[in-house]
């Protein structure tokens, strides 16, 4: 069920107006079966499927309570979980892509010929929910969530349905606190419209006409020239962070709109002057999910230069390989390690006590972190293209060759115009004096922001389209 579809509009204002008319110990029922209703739109084997997981999780979760409450040693009995959830998501998402690697070492066709017999479908949601469920677990053994939570509590922190498709990846702080005290006033439903209408924005209007634009660029790349070539890189990431924030923002104005705060998953990362200040800033939370539950496991920085840069390499090459089986996302989460690696290595210097850059080095060190992210796009987005990821990814760079020939981008000043909608929303995001300004004047600005929004997915929409993330 997509977030700007019809369905999604009917389950969520049922959902609101009821919501908002019971008794408090029937609201979390209410979510919960509004959540089950949103994840079975996609099918009763992904759902069957998806309460058994939890059921699972729940069960061993269960035993962990019981063995910290007896003083037991608990690390052998979260391995096993830990393990059965990646097995879990192992055999969904890389089962046909372990035997495509079988035969490019073997040289042979038989391993994934093998495979063609075999429908194995991708269930929703299941990269975010593994982690989520993977976090909470490690949370129980590192006495985080001491407590032991209920089922229906358990069941809803995974089953939220303005999150469950594509994250935020919530931690338990994130949201069982306040799961028994909603609070909802003028401001926070202001606040709640506007978050659902600017994602709204940033995905009809945006993203999806910039992947209009984009997606033959990306078929042929080495039929363009590098000059349309050059600006897709930006129009790409311009069209990623739309997506992804857009969904973000609806996401978090649907939780506002119930009563809840759920975190927040970008904060204008293109305007950010380095690499380790982009990744604070961009999907945030599965950021801090790799940096707390693999890098800082692995050593994180406590063993010395090398060992640091290998801890990173690793956990960003693994963080790539969540987003899809392909060796695509692999190169891209590699290459994305190495620039903060190379990063690090330039600029050692401790981020939080480093001297803020200004004026005209500030403006390069941005202009440079974009660049290169922006160059990572070819990765991410070839890698979509399956088995002939590696090969477009090559096209791609040959392109960059055709200085003087090449097909011209068709709808350019239409392209350069969404890239620049997209840094004005990255301004707003990343300045706060921006955001406190506009919320001031949300008496008089909401009304007028909503007419302009509804009048441009009037004009660009186009019935809208998945959203890119919905795809892990």
């Amino acid at each position: 069920m997509l977030f700007n579809s019809l369905p999604y509009l009917a389950l969520f204002s049922i959902t609101f107006l009821l919501y908002w008319s019971f008794p408090q110990k029937w609201k979390k029922y209410l979510l919960l079966v509004s959540s089950l209703l949103f994840y079975f739109y996609s099918g009763l084997a992904f759902s069957i499927h998806f309460l058994t997981v939890i059921g699972v999780n729940f069960f061993f979760s269960l035993k962990l309570w019981e063995k910290k409450s007896a003083g037991l040693p608990t690390t052998q009995l979260l391995t096993w979980i830990i393990v059965l959830n990646f097995l879990n998501l192992a055999f969904f998402k890389y089962f046909y892509f372990v035997l495509d690697t079988l035969d490019l070492v073997g040289g042979g066709h038989s391993f994934s010929d093998f495979g063609k017999g075999i429908n194995i479908p991708l269930p929703l949601a299941i990269s975010f929910y593994t982690f989520q469920l993977i976090a909470l677990q490690v949370d129980i053994h590192r006495d985080h969530v001491p407590e032991r939570i209920s089922s229906l509590d358990y069941f809803l922190f995974i089953l939220f349905f303005p999150q469950l498709i594509a994250g935020p990846i919530m931690r338990t702080t994130d949201f069982l606190p306040k799961l028994d005290k909603p609070w909802i006033d003028f401001d926070r439903i202001k606040w709640g419209v506007f978050l659902i209408l600017s994602g709204l924005f940033k995905k009809v209007v945006i993203a999806d006409n910039i992947s209009g634009i984009v997606n033959p660029i990306y078929a042929h790349p080495a039929e363009y020239n590098a000059s349309s070539l050059y600006l897709v890189l930006f129009a790409f990431a311009s069209q990623v962070y739309c997506d992804f924030s857009g969904y973000t923002d609806i996401a978090r104005g649907s939780a506002f709109l119930l009563g809840y705060d759920i975190p927040e998953n970008f904060r204008g990362p293109f305007l950010s002057p380095s690499f380790r200040e982009f990744w604070g800033r961009w999907h945030v939370t599965l950021s801090t999910w790799l940096k707390d539950y693999l890098y800082i496991p692995l050593g994180g920085s406590r063993g010395g230069v090398w060992r640091t840069q290998l801890n990173s390499l690793l956990t960003m090459t693994l963080g790539g390989l969540w987003h899809g089986a392909n060796f695509g996302y692999l190169f891209w989460g590699a290459y994305l390690g190495l620039l903060l690696g190379i990063e690090r290595l330039v600029s050692p210097e401790n981020p939080k006590t480093a001297v803020e850059p200004k004026g005209f080095h500030r403006f390069w060190r941005v202009v440079l972190t974009m660049h290169l992210f922006s160059l990572s796009g070819i990765f991410f987005r070839s890698a979509a293209m399956g088995k002939d990821s590696l090969r477009l990814t090559g096209e791609y760079f040959v392109g960059f060759g055709n200085l003087l020939s090449g097909k011209r981008i068709a709808r350019w000043e239409e392209l350069l115009f969404f890239i620049l909608l997209a840094f004005l929303w990255n301004a707003v995001q990343y300045y706060p004096a921006i955001r406190d300004k506009i919320r001031s004047q949300f008496t008089w600005l909401l009304p007028v922001f909503s007419f302009v929004i509804l009048l441009l997915m009037g004009i660009f929409g186009d019935g809208g389209g998945d959203f890119i993330y919905f795809q892990f």
